[in-house]
Parts: structure tokens; sequence; C-alpha cells
């Protein structure tokens, strides 16, 4: 039987968004744009521009799941 490893992520307040942490290690970065949506930032690179919080959150943990 494999065992599941629990992974936790932080959400941490910066000036221009927030930062997705586990451990020491940058997962994503979320920034409100000019227009009131949100572009996500994994490794410096642009990923996705939405309109929710909640949809740029989820597509920056999906990232992170999908590069492990």
């Amino acid at each position: 039987m494999s065992k599941k490893k629990e992974t936790e992520i932080q959400i941490v307040d910066s000036q221009t968004g927030v930062v997705l942490t586990v451990g020491k290690k940058t997962v994503a970065e979320i920034k409100l744009t000019a227009d009131e949506a949100f572009d996500v930032l994994v490794n410096g690179k642009h990923i996705k521009t939405v309109k929710a919080y909640s949809d740029a959150l989820e597509t920056a943990i999906k990232t992170y799941n999908l590069s492990l």
C-alpha cells in the first residue's frame, strides 16, 4: 500500500497580491491586475489570468500538483 503524503501550502499576503509557499519554496504568486482580474504566476512565468480569486488559487494549486 502506498502512503499518502500531505503537503501544507501556505498563503501569505505580499504588497502585490499573495504568495503560495511549501516550506521555504515559493510555489506560485497571485497578483491583482488593474482591471480587477488575477494573474497566476509560476516560477515568474505568467500562467493564466482569471476573474475570481478562488479560480486563481485553484489554478495555482493545480499547476503545482501537476509539476510534482
